[in-house]
C-alpha cells in the first residue's frame, strides 16, 4: 500500500505550531524527530541531536531517506510502529491526524547502545564511514544512552506528546480565533451602543444617518456606506447619506436601491449579501459596485429606506457582516419610527398652539396676525444672536405666546380706542403672568415661560410685571419684547394708526 494521494500539505502547515514544541521534547530525550506528510513531503526535517549523529551525518550519511520510508510504511498501516535502519538506528513512529483525519507521520531515530555490543561490525561501519575509530567509539559511549529494548517506551511517549501537543494548538487556536471573535464583537457593541445614545428624537435624521455610515466604514473596512431614506409626507424625496468613496452619484445610489436591492427586499424584506454584484449592461450603475450587502429598515412593516455597505476591502462580506449590518438598520428604523412620531406630535402641538394664539388674535381684530409676527421675528433675532436649534424653537415659542395671557383681559378693553383707565391698564399688565401661570403646568414649555413672563420688563426698570433692571432682565425677554415692540410699532392700532 502506498502514499494516499490526498494533499495534506496545508493541513500540516496548519498544525507546524505544534512541531516546535514536540521536536524540543525529543531531542531532550535524544531522539531525533522529522515529520512528513502522506504524499511524503517532509514538513519538519530530522537535524542531528547528538555529537555522534552529527559525526555521522557530516561523514555524508543521513538517515532522512530511511525515516521517509518508516514514515510512509506508517501512514499506510495507519498505526504506530518501530523499526531498525540499515545502520543500526532504532526508528519508532506514529500517524499524525486532524480531526480525525490522517494526514502524516511523526517518525523519532536514535542510536541505541547496542551498536557497541558488536565490536566488528561497529569497527567496520566507522571505517565505511571514514570516521576516526577512537573519536567515533568515545562519542557513542558518551551519546548512545537508550537501548532497542525502549522502542516501545518512545513510541508511547511519542504519541502520546503529538496528541498533547496537537491539543494545546487546537487550543490555542481556538483562543485566536476567540480573541478575534470577542474584539469584532466588542466593535459591533461599542458601535450599536453609541448609536442607541445618539438615539434622541430631537436629532436631525441626516445627522443620524451621517454618523451612522461613518461608523459602518471603519468597522465594516469597507470603501463606502450608504442610507436612502424613502420620502415621508413631509419630504419631497429620498434622503441619500453617503460616507467614503464609491464612483456613483447621488442618483446612482437612487438607482442602485430602487433596481438591484429594492426588488430584492420585496421578497420577505431581509437584508442582502451579494459577493458577486454585476449590475446589468443597460442598468446605468457601471463596474463601481464590485460586493454589496444591505439591510431595509422596517418601519411599520414596511421598508422606509436601506443602509447599504459597498465593496470591502481585501475580503468578501460573511454571516458576521450580516448579523451587524441588520443589527444597525433595526436600531435605525426605530429611530426613523420615533422621528415620525415626534415630528407628528410636534405638528399636533404647533397647530394647537397656533389655533390658541389665533383664538386670542381673533379678540382685536387690529392685532390679528400679530403672533405669528412676533414669534417669527422672535426666532429670527435668535438666531442672529447665535444660539442653537433648540432655543430658537424655544423663543419663537415664546413669541407666538406671548400673548396667551389676554385670554382673561375683556375684550372691551383690548378694543378700547383711546387712553386706558388705571383699572384697566391693570388689567393688560397682568397678562404677562397670567400667561406664565397658563402655560406653567406643561412641561414641554418650562423654557418658554421665561419669555412669555418677561417680555415687558425693560432694562431701565419701568417695565412689568416686577420691574427688573439691567442685566436682571433675560435675554428671552429683551428678544420677545423686542420683537413684540417692533411688529406694535409696525402695525394699526385701536388707539393710534
Amino acid at each position: 500500500m502506498g502514499l494516499t494521494s490526498v494533499t495534506t500539505s496545508g493541513v500540516l502547515e496548519s498544525l507546524k505550531g505544534a512541531f516546535p514544541r514536540l521536536k524540543s521534547q525529543m531531542n531532550q530525550l535524544g531522539l531525533n524527530l522529522g515529520v512528513w506528510d502522506c504524499n511524503g513531503q517532509c514538513a519538519v526535517a530530522p537535524e542531528p541531536v547528538c555529537e555522534f549523529c552529527r559525526a555521522v551525518i557530516d561523514s555524508g550519511c543521513s538517515c532522512s531517506e530511511e525515516m521517509r520510508q518508516h514514515a510512509e510504511s506508517v501512514v499506510a498501516d495507519a498505526r504506530p510502529a518501530k523499526r531498525t535502519s540499515s545502520r543500526g538506528c532504532c526508528m519508532v513512529g506514529v500517524p499524525v491526524y486532524k480531526r480525525r483525519r490522517l494526514v502524516g507521520a511523526a517518525v523519532a531515530i536514535y542510536p541505541p547502545s547496542e551498536l557497541l555490543d558488536d565490536a566488528e561490525l561497529f569497527r567496520k561501519t566507522i571505517r565505511n564511514l571514514e570516521i576516526d575509530e577512537t573519536e567515533a567509539t568515545r562519542l557513542a559511549r558518551a551519546n548512545c544512552r537508550h537501548s532497542l529494548n525502549e522502542a516501545d517506551d518512545f513510541l508511547h511517549v511519542l504519541n502520546w506528546s503529538l496528541k498533547h501537543e496537537q491539543a494545546f494548538e487546537v487550543a490555542r487556536e481556538e483562543l485566536d480565533t476567540l480573541s478575534v471573535n470577542l474584539a469584532t464583537t466588542y466593535e459591533e457593541l461599542s458601535l450599536l451602543y453609541r448609536i442607541s445614545g445618539s438615539m434622541k428624537v430631537t436629532q436631525k435624521v441626516p445627522e443620524f444617518f451621517q454618523a451612522i455610515c461613518n461608523e459602518l466604514l471603519e468597522v465594516m473596512n469597507i470603501s463606502a456606506a450608504a442610507a436612502v431614506i424613502y420620502p415621508r409626507p413631509q419630504d419631497s424625496e429620498d434622503l441619500i447619506i453617503v460616507s467614503g468613496e464609491v464612483d456613483l452619484n447621488k442618483e446612482q445610489l437612487r438607482l442602485l436601491c430602487a433596481t438591484q436591492i429594492g426588488p430584492r427586499f420585496e421578497r420577505n424584506n431581509r437584508a442582502v449579501l451579494d459577493n458577486k454584484f454585476h449590475a446589468p449592461p443597460d442598468s446605468g450603475l457601471g463596474r463601481a459596485v464590485e460586493n454589496i450587502i444591505a439591510a431595509p429598515l422596517i418601519t411599520e412593516t414596511k421598508p422606509s429606506g436601506v443602509l447599504i455597505g459597498i465593496n470591502k476591502k481585501g475580503a468578501d462580506f460573511d454571516s458576521v457582516d450580516l448579523k451587524l449590518i441588520n443589527s444597525i438598520a433595526n436600531q435605525a428604523a426605530v429611530f426613523l419610527a420615533n422621528n415620525s412620531l415626534y415630528d407628528d406630535l410636534q405638528d399636533l402641538l404647533m397647530g394647537v398652539l397656533h389655533a390658541l394664539t389665533a383664538t386670542i388674535d381673533a379678540k382685536d381684530p387690529y392685532t390679528c396676525g400679530h403672533s405669528r409676527r412676533v414669534a417669527m421675528i422672535s426666532g429670527r433675532l435668535a438666531e442672529e444672536v447665535g444660539f442653537p436649534p433648540e432655543k430658537v424653537r424655544q423663543l419663537y415659542l415664546a413669541g407666538l405666546l406671548h400673548d396667551i395671557g389676554k385670554i382673561g383681559v375683556p375684550e372691551a378693553t383690548l378694543r378700547k380706542e383711546g387712553n386706558l383707565t388705571a383699572e384697566e391698564y391693570a388689567d393688560i399688565k397682568r397678562h404677562p403672568v397670567m400667561g406664565a401661570k397658563i402655560l406653567g403646568g406643561i412641561r414641554h414649555l418650562d423654557n418658554v415661560v421665561v419669555g412669555i413672563l418677561c417680555h415687558h420688563e425693560r432694562p431701565d426698570g419701568r417695565g412689568y410685571p416686577d420691574g427688573l433692571k439691567g442685566d436682571e432682565v433675560p435675554i428671552e425677554g429683551l428678544i420677545v419684547g423686542l420683537a413684540d415692540s417692533f411688529d406694535s410699532m409696525t402695525s394699526d392700532r385701536t388707539y393710534r394708526e
